[in-house]
C-alpha cells in the first residue's frame, strides 16, 4: 500500500513489471537500490541465478496496513 527502498545486499535480484505486456527485466546487484512506489502498481522480484540473493527493505505504509497485497496471476507469459 506505500512506497519500499531496497537494496540488493549479496546476488542479483530481477523485477519484472506486472502491467507491461513486454515484461522487459530489470536487474540489480549488490549496493544497487531501487524504489516500489507501492499502491495498484504490480510487480514480481526474482531471483534468477544459481547465487542467493538478499534484499533489505524499507516500508513506508500506513499503520495497520498490510505489507503486502497479492495480486492474481499477470495475463503476460513469462511474467
Amino acid at each position: 500500500p506505500g512506497h519500499s527502498l531496497s537494496t540488493v545486499t549479496a546476488g542479483t535480484v530481477t523485477a519484472h513489471e506486472g502491467d507491461d505486456p513486454s515484461c522487459p527485466p530489470h536487474s540489480y546487484s549488490v549496493r544497487q537500490g531501487f524504489v516500489d512506489p507501492g499502491g495498484d502498481r504490480v510487480h514480481l522480484l526474482r531471483i534468477e541465478g544459481a547465487v542467493e540473493a538478499r534484499t533489505l527493505a524499507v516500508q513506508l505504509i500506513p499503520a495497520g496496513a498490510a505489507q503486502r497485497i497479492d495480486a492474481p496471476a499477470s495475463p503476460y507469459r513469462g511474467c
